[in-house]
């Protein structure tokens, strides 16, 4: 598949037919809708607003517009992005177009028939696949995005080689924590907690759940441990070692050190996917970081002190993997 059916499929096939198959079911039973369709529903799934069946298709087409907007800009530009930006603003823009097209297929099929949109009711098993089928499409958008030019991304000229006797090994280890998103985590957990004895026990649950995920994740990613040795290199997040990314050896090219700045790479946190976007970053601050260009094409950076050292100890791993076998 070259360039321009990359950009094609990017700006206008994805999304176009996408928003054709919400636009197609909601028009085909506007005539079967109340005159005002329920809009917003409470964590019961009984409706609390409304608007206008023309309103609401206002409202919604301005979302999916917004978001066609993005991945045809994406398509349509040829000047190179930084590496991050192509991939994570048509994942974004290909998730609002989705998300308006279920919006709209899911409101004309569950409110059809209805005397009163105070008779809709909306079954929080029913946004399952609504909401799979976004992460798909944008996934899919994010995918094409990442395989498009963008901007060089390259650090120094990756550095020698530890020197390593015959039958050494080495094993190199930091950790890096960042206060923010510790502090973060921790408020957003206090304010679940005070929520939660608030709300009704019918709500409890689901209000507990819906952000104390949130802040464990935050605080989960507000500390690393960076390993370097002859298996790869692992990154363990909190404080606990769980969750982990490990990069295998065998799957690297060349390490070296490089500064690392969050606004080319995404922003904070986990940013970007390998699978998806061809780049991953874990970044907890600005400044020295570890790259990792892989045999497959792919880059992973993580931001940590004294990148050097783990560069060259990983290049003279990588480099035994090259040499022949006696």
């Amino acid at each position: 598949m070259n360039e321009w059916t990359r950009r094609a499929l990017l700006g206008a096939a994805i999304p176009g037919a996408v928003a054709a198959l919400g636009l197609a079911t909601y028009l085909a039973y506007r005539s079967d809708l109340p005159e005002r369709v329920a809009t917003h529903y409470g964590i019961a799934g009984r409706p609390d607003g409304s608007m206008t069946a023309e309103q609401f298709l206002i409202v919604v087409g301005a979302l999916m517009v917004l978001g066609w907007g993005a991945c045809a800009f994406i398509a349509l530009t040829l000047r190179r992005f930084q590496p991050m930006v192509a991939p994570t603003l048509s994942f974004v823009g290909a998730f609002l177009v989705a998300l308006g097209s279920g919006i709209l297929a899911t409101t004309a099929i569950g409110q059809r028939g209805l005397d009163s949109w105070q008779d809709a009711s909306l079954s929080p098993w029913a946004l399952i696949p609504w909401l799979a089928g976004s992460l798909i499409v944008s996934s899919a958008a994010a995918r094409i995005a990442s395989s498009l030019p963008h901007q060089a991304d390259l650090g120094d000229i990756a550095p020698p080689a530890m020197d390593l006797a015959p039958g050494e090994r080495a094993l190199w280890t930091a950790t890096l924590s960042a206060g923010w998103p510790l502090l973060l985590g921790a408020a957003v957990l206090v304010v679940g907690v005070i929520l939660a004895q608030l709300m009704e026990p019918s709500i409890r649950l689901w209000t507990s759940i819906a952000l104390l995920l949130p802040g464990i994740a935050v605080i989960t990613f507000s500390r690393i441990r960076v390993t370097a040795d002859r298996s790869g290199l692992t990154v363990r997040y909190g404080f606990l070692g769980w969750p982990r990314t490990l990069v295998p050896l065998r799957r690297i090219a060349t390490a070296q050190a490089i500064d690392v700045r969050p606004a080319e790479w995404g922003g904070w946190g986990y940013r970007g996917n390998l699978t998806l976007m061809n780049r991953a970053a874990v970044v907890l601050r600005a400044g020295p970081g570890l790259r990792l260009d892989l045999l497959d094409g792919k880059v992973f950076v993580v931001t940590i002190d004294n990148p050097d050292t783990p560069a060259r100890l990983l290049n003279a791993e990588a480099s035994r993997l090259e040499l022949p076998k006696a």
